[in-house]
């Protein structure tokens, strides 16, 4: 299995970087983990380290943008954000199904219609699968329009509902939770509360620090 996460700056501590790559071993001792950084201090020695530079000083979020980068990856890859959780074994992600374009989250624990006017898409990239050159087209329009796309969009969440749909997959229902928000709407979005389903995301939860510690301490 081979996996990647982007550092940019000092909004995650290198202790990030080293809990994602402790779970990622329980399940798969041989995990290639790649750390997309400007700053390599207090990585794991084991975390290969692919180099760049901050472009975004003021929404450095935006740098994930460049893991489309066609050819960037040898192999599948899955993608997670900094303050991510992985309950059980990632490998199910790796569905050659969709394999033709960029892979990432729906966010299913959300009213649609609400999402789009609350938070102007229904997209999340807190875990994707790139494939080998999958993203080309997705990479294409950030090389080409990137001050124009951020200059129109707060975070890549919006650009790619609005400009990329065609070139995205979404993940089935239920192997990615938000911890604040649920899981799937409207059966299952009680807040607040950890799943034993693949992956969890802390995406806006107030205490994710205090939570991600607690489950740090279980590995």
């Amino acid at each position: 299995m081979q996996a990647v996460s982007v550092k940019v700056g000092d909004a995650y501590s290198s202790n990030y970087v080293n809990q994602l790559y402790k779970q990622l071993l329980t399940f798969d001792k041989n995990c290639v983990y790649c750390c997309m950084t400007d700053n390599r201090e207090g990585l794991d020695p084991n975390i290969e380290v692919i180099p760049i530079t901050d472009e975004f000083k003021e929404r450095k979020w935006w740098n994930k943008t460049k893991l489309f980068k066609p050819g960037l990856f040898d192999k599948p890859t899955i993608y997670l954000d900094l303050d991510c959780f992985i309950h059980t074994d990632p490998n199910i992600f790796f569905d050659t199904s969709y394999q033709d374009k960029l892979c990432l989250l729906k966010t299913y624990w959300f009213n649609e219609d609400l999402a789009t006017k609350i938070h102007q898409c229904t997209v999340n990239s807190s875990v994707m699968i790139i494939f080998e050159n999958n993203c080309e087209l997705v990479w294409k329009e950030a090389r080409d329009h990137m001050e124009k796309i951020y200059k129109s969009f707060y975070g890549l969440d919006p650009w790619l509902y609005r400009r990329q749909m065609k070139n995205i997959n979404f993940f089935k229902p239920g192997l990615v939770y938000s911890y604040k928000h649920g899981c799937i709407f409207p059966g299952d979005t009680k807040q607040n509360l950890l799943r034993q389903l693949p992956i969890c995301i802390f995406d806006d939860a107030n205490n994710r620090d205090e939570v991600l510690n607690g489950l740090w301490r279980t590995i």
